[in-house]
């Protein structure tokens, strides 16, 4: 069977640790040596998924309504609520939509499927037109992130249905499909993604791993599975000084690869029927450095669409690239009841399984109540913080690690001041997806945009370039031909970065 051990390790510490390979012995196997361990319960930080949220109702394609949840909430108290009218919806969400979720501005992630065709397209690129431009002198290229909401900070609605609060989100969703350079990004399906992560600068929450004391860290029996951080009794151990328990369950990854890909449509077999409530973090990239979220060397219709079909995973890519790619589960479904073992070891399809469920589940256990299982290895937090963003175009931030053995992925968000949305409100402070944004003219070699940024990520290190200070557009006026003029960005003033990792 995987090579699996529960108790004290060559550190004197009280842990379990489950291994890749059964060569390496877990009690005396370093814990620096991270590609080695599929699961680590002396990790100080987890990557867990608070949320997936899927928003696609449409309520009303005539008049405006508004329609509030949890039922008998009104705009001073609900959790999250539509407006929709015209075959149109916004959805406003308070932080309180999603209870696991610690951080009052986290970790999130938008995925939008085009509307005429239902795959996930964030990964092209639309140019932007406008008849404010003299004969199309003007405009920038941009991708699906930068159409995407921010989280926000002191939210203020412009109109009373939506009311205020302190934070949170929204997206817009429609059913139009007008399918041409204007509407690339249109889409009235999307998954709204929230780790509990911190998404700004605040701290993490999690407790760090003590020296051993004699705590009694773990527990393992029919009515508790909690696997405490090393120095924490088990018994008494909050949230955040628990590694793995029905509180911490671990983000599930169930299908990780690093693969080519031809242009055109080729698939991924993932070798199991994935369920609905699944969210893709994919680099598209070409070479031995990964460019994410996009290469800067942009054009337009560049990129990939992917989508999920039965047991695989389709990609239709405009031209020939690799994908890396992490397929993450939230164990949306409800928590069974029968008398499944706590352990449970078994073989399928040849491979030897070990699982730790949560107590009281059924035979078989759903999503919900698997904690650990071999077949689908914990996400490693490798590297994360925060830093400030300097005027200046390209300005480079280098953030060194280790990741040998294991496909390291990077996701990070930029921090904003003060914002508004016309027909949504107005903001204090915002989170946003990072995104890569070029002018089409400019007056010197330099296209960028103060919003945009991008990282590039290696095996050992991840830079991240920003552009803090440069223009958002650059045209000629239509209204006055001749006349060159400039918009402003809403610059990225800080940068929160996780380097993500799982044994290769």
């Amino acid at each position: 069977m995987t090579r699996t051990m529960i108790g004290v390790d060559s550190t004197g510490a009280g842990c379990i640790k489950i291994m890749k390979n059964d060569a390496d012995n877990p009690r005396t196997t370093p814990d620096s040596q991270r590609s080695k361990f599929l699961y680590n319960s002396k990790y100080a930080l987890n990557a867990s998924i608070a949320h997936i949220e899927r928003i696609n109702q449409i309520s009303s394609g005539g008049s405006v309504q508004y329609n509030y949840y949890p039922a008998g909430s009104n705009a001073s108290n609900y959790q999250k609520m539509e407006g929709s009218g015209g075959g149109e919806s916004t959805w406003l969400f308070r932080n309180s939509a999603f209870p696991k979720c610690k951080y009052n501005m986290p970790l999130f992630d938008v995925k939008a499927t085009r509307t005429n065709t239902g795959r996930f397209n964030q990964q092209r690129i639309q140019r932007r037109y406008s008849g404010k431009y003299y004969n199309d002198q003007g405009g920038y290229f941009f991708m699906g992130n930068w159409y995407q909401a921010p989280w926000m900070k002191n939210f203020s609605g412009s109109v009373s249905q939506w009311g205020d609060f302190p934070y949170g989100t929204y997206a817009k969703i429609t059913t139009s499909t007008n399918d041409d350079a204007y509407n690339r990004f249109l889409s009235r399906d999307k998954r709204l993604i929230v780790w509990n992560l911190p998404g700004n600068e605040d701290p993490s929450l999690e407790a760090p791993p003590l020296a051993p004391n004699g705590s009694k860290n773990i527990l393992l029996r029919s009515d508790k599975m909690i696997i405490a951080k090393p120095g924490y009794n088990a018994e008494t151990a909050n949230e955040w000084q628990v590694s793995f328990d029905s509180r911490r369950v671990p983000v599930k990854v169930i299908a990780a690869a690093d693969i080519a890909i031809p242009a055109g449509e080729s698939f991924y077999e993932t070798g199991i029927t994935l369920p609905a409530n699944i969210a893709l973090d994919v680099h598209f990239y070409e070479g031995s450095t990964i460019y994410y979220p996009f290469n800067p060397n942009m054009s337009n219709g560049l990129g990939a669409d992917y989508w999920f079909s039965g047991s695989r995973i389709y990609f239709n890519s405009s031209d020939t690239m690799r994908a890396r790619f992490m397929l993450y589960l939230d164990a949306g479904d409800p928590p069974t009841n029968g008398s499944n073992r706590v352990l449970r070891e078994f073989t399928e399809s040849g491979q030897d399984v070990v699982q730790f469920l949560r107590p009281g589940s059924a035979n078989p256990p759903s999503w919900a109540d698997i904690i650990i299982d071999t077949r689908w290895p914990c996400v490693q937090i490798i590297a994360e913080g925060y830093f400030s963003v300097a005027v200046g175009s390209p300005l480079q931030t280098v953030i060194n690690f280790d990741a040998s053995g294991m496909f390291p992925m990077v996701k990070y968000m930029t921090k904003h001041g003060a914002g508004s949305e016309t027909s949504v409100g107005s903001w204090t402070e915002s989170i946003k997806l990072p995104t890569v944004r070029q002018r089409v003219y400019s007056t010197n070699s330099n296209f960028e945009c103060g919003d945009s940024s991008h990282c590039r990520l290696t095996q050992t290190s991840a830079t991240f370039v920003t552009h803090r200070g440069q223009p958002g557009d650059y045209y000629n006026d239509a209204d006055d031909p001749g006349t060159w003029r400039t918009e402003g960005a809403d610059h990225v003033l800080g940068i929160r970065y996780y380097i993500l990792g799982i044994p290769a």
